[in-house]
């Protein structure tokens, strides 16, 4: 994606814009995680691993597509200071603006939270992935993926409240897309090791 953008400079808004290529494809990656984990649940039995990255992919499919608002037509409750209320990640820009009305500085300290969080969210998840060579390891490495999916998210809702730029917008959803990316994968991976086990 970055590639594209920097090299074909025209398609950056097609490819980057809400409702563009990226978040597409974000929600057939969502979609997809959504029923592959429905899907393995029916197949090998509602396994935590299927039931928390179907839970998590729903909400952010519900989240992407603003819970049908722009799909449907109909139009969101208005969000304090501006926009609207489409989202769960609305609810963060909600407490980023409040938090700004009585200090800037706990506005920031909110950012910085979330990002913090999420950038250790993804050291453990990295940790934890290495130590089990990238499978679906014992313990917590098991949920090494869904870590960084949620690490990814994070910081994608870190950048989103933060900013009001297009260029860190383009990465918001450069972020939220490599995170729907990584939970399918996560059910994809553990649906082979529920199938390996099986067998």
């Amino acid at each position: 994606m970055a590639l594209t953008a920097i090299l074909v400079p025209g398609i950056r808004g097609v490819l980057l814009r809400e409702d563009g290529i990226v978040e597409t494809g974000s929600v057939i990656c969502l979609a997809g995680a959504v029923l592959g984990a429905g899907s393995a649940s029916v197949a090998w039995g509602p396994r935590l691993p299927f039931v928390l990255a179907g839970f998590l992919g729903l909400v952010e499919l519900l989240d992407e597509t603003s819970f049908g608002a722009r799909l449907l037509g109909f139009q969101p409750p208005p969000l304090h200071g501006g926009g609207e209320l489409d989202g769960f990640h609305d609810l963060l820009i909600l407490a980023y603006r409040l938090l700004a009305d009585v200090s800037p500085g706990l506005g920031l300290l909110w950012v910085g939270l979330i990002a913090g969080a999420s950038i250790a969210l993804m050291l453990v998840a990295l940790r934890l992935a290495k130590r089990a060579g990238w499978g679906a390891g014992p313990g917590l490495s098991r949920y090494a993926l869904l870590f960084l999916h949620v690490g990814l998210i994070g910081l994608a809702q870190a950048v989103d409240v933060a900013t009001s730029s297009r260029a860190l917008s383009a990465l918001e959803e450069a972020l939220e897309f490599n995170a729907a990316l990584v939970l399918l994968v996560y059910v994809v991976q553990q649906s082979l090791e529920a199938a390996r086990t099986r067998l």
